[in-house]
């Protein structure tokens, strides 16, 4: 199943690669990155590579520097590229068609680029239809390669089988690290986490989810902590969307608190000292 060592239970968030603020706060290490194990990238694509399949392209503008500043800063963490829609179903079907080509294409680029997987954050029913098949595809490849698979599951409530289709359950037990439930657009994690546990998925791979920006979807933070403390006792991790602008003040990407983060970290962890020793101790697991 897991390609990568993964801590027992992990903290992931993600971090937007568009907007020159939030790379900013980075550069000026205002973020506190030691909140989490794990930073999906948003986002890249699939696209085509010439004639020899499709190759991931990020669309944000700062994605390098972003990842250059969060590898440095934070040296223990995992940095996943977050992949959308576009382009998933032509790359399965390439990969059918052609031996698996577009999959080599993947490896090569995350290990020439220095991430250490991706995020699969589909949310167009044409392309959900493909997601258990493209994670069947990547699967031993990525995991001979040492990389690392999360799929990002909008409206979590519907469960495994509903969003995905039949295989799915077997397609991410086999082949998934991560599925990050975005329980913020359904009735929250411990509602939505037994639908996916009922169905058969692996309890050790799913994350409960919060939404820390600002919006109408946000998560209180008694609710933050309340799902943390569940999936502490029953799921293998949590995740955030997203930390460059978790419950910012003035905007976009603008005077983030990081409350959101943190409530999570010290849910996890606890307080103070407790909290400096837990952070030294998950920035030495990878």
């Amino acid at each position: 199943m897991a390609s990568n060592t993964t801590p027992s239970f992990q903290i992931a968030t993600w971090y937007d690669t568009w907007n020159a603020t939030g790379l900013s706060n980075l550069v000026n290490n205002i973020v506190p990155l030691q909140y989490a194990t794990r930073y999906n990238l948003a986002f890249a694509s699939l696209v085509v590579a010439g004639v020899n399949g499709f190759d991931i392209e990020f669309t944000g503008q700062y994605a390098e520097q972003v990842k250059t500043q969060i590898a440095q800063q934070s040296p223990g963490a995992l940095i996943y590229v977050g992949l959308g829609s576009t382009g998933l179903a032509a790359t399965v079907a390439d990969n059918l068609a052609h031996n698996n080509r577009s999959t080599a294409n993947i490896v090569a680029w995350l290990q020439a680029n220095g991430y250490n997987g991706v995020s699969i954050d589909a949310e167009q029913a044409s392309a959900m239809a493909f997601v258990a098949e493209f994670v069947t595809q990547l699967g031993p490849s990525f995991r001979a390669a040492g990389l690392g698979i999360a799929v990002s599951v909008p409206w979590p409530g519907s469960g495994p089988v509903g969003l995905y289709g039949q295989n799915a359950v077997q397609a991410f037990n086999e082949n998934v690290n991560w599925l990050e439930l975005q329980d913020y657009s359904s009735s929250g994690t411990p509602y939505d986490a037994p639908e996916w546990t009922n169905a058969g998925i692996n309890a050790g791979i799913l994350m409960g989810g919060v939404c820390t920006e600002p919006g109408n979807y946000t998560t209180s933070l008694s609710d933050t902590a309340a799902w943390t403390e569940y999936a502490l006792k029953n799921l293998g991790g949590m995740f955030s969307w997203r930390l460059d602008n978790d419950h910012s003040t003035g905007g976009e990407d603008v005077d983030p608190t990081f409350v959101g983060a943190q409530t999570i970290y010290d849910t996890v962890y606890g307080t103070s000292a407790e909290s400096e020793k837990a952070a030294a101790a998950a920035g030495a697991i990878v």
